[in-house]
């Protein structure tokens, strides 16, 4: 009896062909452009979601941790900032301020006109 079942005679071709007529509605048939575009579109949505769970996970810790807040611009503009902040070159820059400074209030006091070098002039300017 169940040799003559027809569930034991249906082939899976047959299965698949017969679901396939209960399909109702406007439905695309898959051809390889309509997969490939169907593809295209998944990856996409795929990447977006990555992209938008990688950014709700960024955080201040986990991005210095990474190391990813680093790139060769920032790089250069480090050494640029070790640049300016060299001691050293401040140290000189403001000891020669401060003796210019000296020599116009004694030459103030002592009645004699110095003329100002070019930084006293900008900063004369700067502040008037």
């Amino acid at each position: 009896m169940m040799d003559k079942s027809p569930l034991n005679t249906l082939t899976l071709e047959d299965w698949l062909e017969s679901e396939r007529h209960k399909l109702t509605g406007n439905l695309t048939p898959v051809t390889p452009e309509t997969f490939a575009q169907w593809k295209k579109q998944r990856l996409d949505k795929k990447a977006a979601e990555i992209e938008a769970q990688t950014a709700k996970d960024a955080t201040g810790r986990s991005m210095f941790e990474s190391g990813d807040w680093k790139d060769e611009e920032s790089s250069e503009e480090e050494s640029d900032d070790e640049d300016a902040w060299n001691l050293d070159s401040l140290r000189k820059e403001t000891e020669r301020i401060r003796e210019e400074k000296e020599k116009e209030r004694l030459a103030k006091v002592h009645g004699i006109e110095i003329p100002p070098s070019n930084d006293a002039a900008i900063a004369q300017e700067a502040a008037g």
